[in-house]
């Protein structure tokens, strides 16, 4: 130190002469630079002087990219293991090898005392030791865990551990913990909670989550206990996108068939009206194909619509659009973490084939009040969320609604200028954090009505409610209690015929209890059990004449109710550092029950009223068939090198309910039905292969995946079936296999000023309907394109960085057309004209292209404001082209022609408010 001073005086002496701003932020764009080099252009830039000897940085290079940083920060960054600390003087920045600055002495305790010889220990003050252990380079703060009279003879104590926001208090979810000495970890889950196994003793510890600071504490164990961190947000944004997995950021480490979207990552990308959707966003993904434009619903791996589950806070929900697909469900501004599963699926999930998209929202700030929301040309929203009791109750409250029939107005058709659009949505949650217990009460409803003029009406609304209760048993052992219930109904009048006429309401209810535990056995093992069950009501209603003209007869479709009860256990292990298993099992009962009656059909003859020769009458909630469904869940990962592991999964499910359209899409009338006597649930096996490599030097993660699924019992509709007249619906339904098969190519690109992601799918699925006889088979028993058969989808997503308040986005869109199933001639029969079909889907439409561009402004940066506000400009569809939805044929003149349905077939151009209270920062 005393070579140090001569030094420090200097300092001293320029540093009072040009006091400057350390705070002052600046750009840096530079790749490998010497230290002194990027310091002289620090100084240059802002003003700041740094004091530092070259020596002790001679052989330092500095790579840093990012458009608003300190030089405080800028250097912390850079020096971040090097043994160098910086410090704050008089405006300027001192760099010394492994101390700080003084600032301030500590407050020593004057105490007079005998100094005994052999115990010169005892001569430390509490606050001397504290101070003497708080100068250690890189240890930040001493956590202590258990009670030194706790200590249980270096056997390993559990220790719990919960990560929260500093600055809300809400839970970090999947942040990161590594013990340095023993080179083992545990991630948070969705409340925060990790449990990790240790032996008593001093660890340090280091916690990571991508958008925060990372921080470094020393752990003293000395017995089973536990701690809570709050972690800083990250001064710099490092990553405007991130898809990563339930353990890790990286690509490499990912659950197979895993995706997470983090919601910031969409807010300066171009969406139609505006809207942020990130359902739509989802639908740029590896394997997941949206239905199409003014469409709800995803088509996965070549399944169909209905055989994916969505949950928002658990609560199922059954229509995931507004007007018809041009608006989300959800408000991306209440999402905190959304995950889709449609690989290696965990077994605490059930009831579909092809994915799982979970939904968790925000739990609210518990630090302060605040607000933020935006406006759209047709579309607002609020989000609105504070402590009721600070640190420990928090409430969130959201809605949106439209106003949108301002531009139908403008519109020539009259028609459409008669018609109206609306919808609006409202959620609240309400949270409140005791200690080891968590409660947590989420609601969420949404309606949606739409008139075309005359003709028709649609309205339907989707309505649940989610209660959580959670603790903490022990250190390792966390359960979660939860009680949900959803409701899903629709209206409709069609006057398109009068002679045709008719009404039709529909409602779906879904009851569930389930309990869901997490234990952790060992650093390398831990399981996840429960049970879960469900009760569904289905009251598809009457069909009834619409009008004095309409000869539409009255039809009772008829009541229905299931129950479902499943129970499920999985394992994870990880016997090395370079291999992991996860594997288990789900047991599910399904039955419907009564009241109902039953048909039963001649054998050899089609299921046909012409053929009934029995009925069977089942009583109030007697059991009509009871369904066992075993599933078996396993996936490995093996770690090949420090960049890249090979991942294997395979997954079975089943589906108990199915969506009974003639659409290719979740439409505003569709009706769900539930599996049967004569109905069979779906069954589907999937193996999937992939490859997954970082490449940290260029910013770059890159993967391929192969999967191959078979179907048993799938669904498919007779031609010409009519849900609307028949009740009955086992006559026109035919059930048979399906097998679908693809490769997933994935590369990312992060941490740069041009960032994004390139995805490109080849995947097939064929459809096969073969019975004992003709009527029994769809195309006469051969193999066909299943309406979601899509070989080649494309897709590009790039964000440009202009600057730290700019933002250019685009997303070009390319897949192949639609199966479809086309009239290729015509004969006459008595004079009348009939028209013969190809075999089923044996052409396309035309295929679709898209491009999307979008350029997002930031207001001012300025630390205190009152509110921070945004622009979004965007351009849906730049080119205009008239993608074709669908192409359907008319005879004219004893000639066939043929028309191509498009739903946007024009750019559109929108310009979006986006505003929250407080700064650019601030939540």
């Amino acid at each position: 130190m005393k070579k140090v001073l001569p030094f420090l005086f200097l300092l001293f002496i320029a540093a009072r002469a040009f006091p400057q701003n350390t705070e002052k932020p600046m750009e840096c764009h530079y790749h490998q630079i010497p230290f002194t080099d990027f310091c002289r252009q620090v100084s240059q830039k802002t003003g700041v002087r740094i004091f530092f000897k070259e020596k002790w940085c001679s052989n330092l290079l500095v790579s840093l990219d990012t458009n608003n940083i300190t030089p405080e920060h800028a250097l912390q960054f850079i020096l971040k293991n090097s043994g160098l600390e910086v410090s704050k003087w008089n405006g300027n920045l001192v760099i010394l090898p492994h101390e700080k600055l003084i600032e301030k002495l500590p407050s020593f305790l004057l105490k007079a005392h005998e100094t005994i010889a052999g115990k010169n220990d005892q001569s430390i003050t509490v606050t001397e030791k504290r101070y003497l252990e708080g100068r250690k380079p890189d240890i930040i703060q001493t956590i202590r865990v258990g009670k030194p009279t706790g200590s249980v003879n270096n056997k390993n104590v559990k220790v719990l551990g919960r990560v929260l926001d500093f600055e809300t208090g809400e839970p970090v979810p999947y942040a990161t913990l590594y013990i340095e000495q023993t080179k083992t970890g545990a991630v948070s889950g969705n409340d925060g909670f990790f449990t990790i196994l240790l032996k008593p003793g001093n660890y340090t510890a280091l916690f990571n989550f991508l958008g925060y600071e990372h921080k470094k504490y020393r752990l003293k164990i000395f017995s089973s206990g536990d701690f809570t961190i709050r972690l800083l947000k990250s001064v710099f944004q490092i990553d405007e996108f991130v898809v990563h997995g339930d353990r890790a950021m990286s690509v490499i480490r990912k659950d197979p068939g895993l995706d997470k979207i983090n919601v910031r990552s969409i807010k300066e990308m171009p969406m139609m009206m505006g809207e942020r959707d990130i359902l739509k966003v989802s639908g740029t993904l590896p394997g997941i194909v949206s239905s199409g434009e003014g469409s709800s619903g995803l088509n996965v791996r070549g399944g169909s619509s209905d055989e994916n589950a969505f949950y928002i806070n658990k609560i199922p929900i059954y229509n995931t659009a507004h007007l018809f697909g041009f608006f989300p469900a959800f408000n991306a501004d209440i999402i905190k973490d959304f995950s889709v599963y449609k690989g290696y699926i965990p077994a605490r999930y059930g009831g579909r084939l092809s994915s799982v998209f979970n939904i968790v929202t925000r739990q609210g700030n518990r630090k302060k009040f605040t607000a933020h929301g935006g406006l759209s040309p047709i579309s607002g929203n609020l989000v609105v969320e504070g402590p009721l009791k600070k640190d420990t109750c928090s409430i969130l409250l959201s809605a949106r609604s439209t106003y949108s029939d301002w531009i139908l107005k403008k519109i020539k058709d009259p028609n459409i200028r008669a018609s109206a659009a609306n919808f609006y949505d409202f959620a609240a949650g309400l949270n409140y954090d005791i200690q080891k217990t968590q409660l947590s009460l989420f609601f969420y409803h949404s309606k949606d009505h739409f008139r075309l003029s005359d003709i028709s009406n649609y309205s339907y609304s989707n309505s649940g409610i989610s209660l959580d209760f959670s603790h903490n048993y022990t250190k390792s052992l966390r359960g979660v209690f939860s009680l949900i219930g959803s409701q899903y109904d629709f209206s409709t009048i069609n006057r398109q015929e009068l002679s045709k006429a008719y009404t039709h309401a529909y409602k779906m209810e879904h009851y569930e209890t389930r309990a869901d535990f997490t234990q952790t056995l060992s650093n390398t093992n831990s399981i996840n059990y429960g049970a879960d069950f469900i009760l569904y009501k289905l009251d598809r209603g009457n069909v009834l004449p619409e009008g004095v003209q309409s000869l539409q007869k009255k039809v009772a479709l008829g009541k229905e109710q299931a129950i479902e009860s499943a129970l499920y256990l999985s394992d994870s292990y990880n016997p090395k550092p370079w291999l992991s298993f996860t594997a288990g099992g789900r047991f599910t009962m399904f039955t419907a029950l009564g009241p109902t009656k039953v048909y039963t059909y001649s054998s050899g003859l089609p299921m046909d009223l012409r053929y009934v020769n029995d009925s069977i009458l089942f009583g109030n909630r007697q059991p009509v068939r009871w369904y066992p469904e075993p599933d078996i869940r396993a996936a490995a990962t093996i770690k090949t090198d420090e960049n890249g592991t090979v991942k294997l999964a395979f997954n079975q499910m089943h589906q108990n309910l199915f969506m009974l359209s003639n659409t290719l899409s979740v439409a505003p009338n569709t009706q769900w039905k539930l599996s049967d006597y004569h109905l069979l649930p779906s069954k589907s096996n999937q193996l999937s292969l992939g490859v997954f490599r970082t490449f940290s030097k260029s910013g770059i993660d890159a993967s391929v995946e192969v999967y191959y699924k078979r179907s048993y019992n799938n669904p498919e509709f007779k031609d010409g079936a009519s849900f609307i007249n028949n009740p009955h619906v086992e006559t026109a339904v035919l059930q048979g296999k399906q097998k679908a098969y693809g490769v997933e190519f994935f590369i990312k690109r992060s941490n740069r000023k041009l960032e994004g992601w390139f995805t490109y799918t080849y995947s097939r699925a064929i459809v096969q309907i073969k019975g004992n006889q003709p009527w029994n088979s769809i195309n006469h028993g051969l193999p066909y394109p299943s309406n979601f058969d899509l070989p080649h989808v494309a897709n590009l997503v790039l964000n440009y960085h202009l600057s730290r308040r700019i933002t250019f986005s685009t997303i070009v869109t390319y897949k192949t057309g639609k199966p479809v199933t086309y009239p290729v001639s015509v004969y006459y029969i008595d004079g009348k004209p009939f028209l013969d079909y190809s075999n089923r889907n044996a052409y396309r439409v035309p295929d679709y292209f898209r491009t999307d561009l979008s350029l997002a402004v930031e207001g001012n940066l300025r630390k205190k404001k009152l509110m921070h506000s945004s622009l979004v400009f965007s351009i849906y569809n730049l080119t205009g082209r008239q993608n074709p939805y669908s192409v359907y044929f008319n005879t004219e003149n004893g000639k066939i022609k043929s028309y191509q349905y498009s739903v946007i077939g024009v750019p559109i151009f929108t310009i979006t408010w986006n505003f929250k209270l407080g700064n650019y920062a601030s939540n």
